[in-house]
């Protein structure tokens, strides 16, 4: 695939389309880098999704609570501090963070580089960092003598619901047994890494991050572990919009059509209706698929094998996926 055949940010429009690592439309806030790779436009209003990026924040972020949003931050790279109510954690690679809307939280960037993914669902907050920020053409970070106008913060917490709240910051704790289960119904909560309800279908290991169960419908989050040559069948779905973030490792994602290598950092917007397909070419890849507006990535555990294993089967030893398994989705 050409590099023409890349888009460099957000096309406006629910649509698929590929962004590599580094791409996105990118605004610079208080010294944060927010990359936006899709928004209320792109994901039929189910979500937006941002790669932020900061040196080691001179402070938190205040602590503020959404009314109807749900909040993530899956730490990519670095050391992610997260304030939930009365709890703190710092994240690490892999750690996961999720708030649900009302709880009060905040996070700061405390390693000289760090990198999370996150959701906002429903979409349209993604327009905060917009609002609050100012483009960013270069493919560096700030100086930490940057100037910020926070005269624009104000009016855009008040645009996007952000609701400030005077509230101590709690000391981090070490996580615990709590840290490495998924709650059954909305709570929000730290997830270790390669922790969550687990199962294997075609040589896959498919993570529950965040379910339907805990979002209430809004949003499902999980990752995807296989090894070299490992691939799932060209899939659509009628309803669900789904979005692909790789983690590490490459593979070839066939969408609509057309073959795309993808690699650490790009992301894939895939609208209902879409067919797309995968193939691990690395020795073995990471990847963390997103969804809204229907129940389309459920196959992943209504086909697969449930395990308490953390490791994927080889290709072709684990269950063949030959015709759909309920809920939105189908055989493209």
């Amino acid at each position: 695939m050409t590099d023409s055949a890349f888009h460099d940010s957000p096309p406006g429009r629910t649509q698929p389309y590929v962004l590599k690592a580094g791409q996105g439309r990118s605004v610079l806030v208080a010294g944060q880098l927010v990359r936006i790779l899709a928004g209320v436009a792109e994901t039929a209003a189910g979500y937006g999704a941002v790669v932020l990026e900061s040196t080691i924040d001179k402070r938190p972020i205040p602590m503020h609570f959404h009314a109807k949003e749900h909040d993530t931050w899956l730490c990519t790279r670095g050391r992610l501090q997260i304030w939930a109510n009365d709890s703190c954690r710092v994240l690490t690679e892999g750690d996961f963070a999720y708030v649900k809307p009302g709880d009060v939280h905040a996070y700061q960037c405390v390693a000289p580089r760090t990198e999370f993914f996150g959701i906002v669902a429903p979409g349209g907050w993604e327009g905060f960092f917009d609002d609050a920020g100012e483009p960013w053409t270069s493919s560096a970070l700030p100086e930490p003598t940057h100037p910020y106008d926070f005269a624009r913060m104000g009016p855009a917490m008040g645009k996007h619901g952000v609701m400030r709240v005077d509230k101590d910051y709690a000391a981090p704790s070490n996580g615990d047994a709590s840290d490495r289960t998924l709650p059954d119904a909305p709570a929000s909560y730290v997830l270790q890494s390669g922790y969550g309800a687990r199962s294997r279908l075609n040589g896959h290991l498919a993570t529950t991050i965040l379910s339907m169960a805990i979002t209430r419908g809004a949003v499902e989050m999980r990752t995807i572990e296989a090894g070299r040559g490992a691939a799932m069948p060209a899939l659509r779905h009628a309803r669900t919009h789904v979005s692909l973030f790789v983690l590490n490792g490459t593979l070839t994602l066939t969408l609509d059509g057309l073959a795309y290598e993808l690699g650490d950092g790009d992301f894939a917007n895939i609208p209902a209706g879409t067919a797309y397909a995968t193939t691990v070419t690395s020795g073995h890849a990471r990847w963390v698929l997103s969804s809204a507006n229907g129940d389309g990535l459920q196959f992943w555990s209504a086909l697969g094998d449930a395990t308490d294993s953390f490791a994927f089967a080889e290709p072709g030893s684990a269950l063949a996926l030959t015709s759909p398994a309920g809920g939105d989705v189908e055989l493209a």
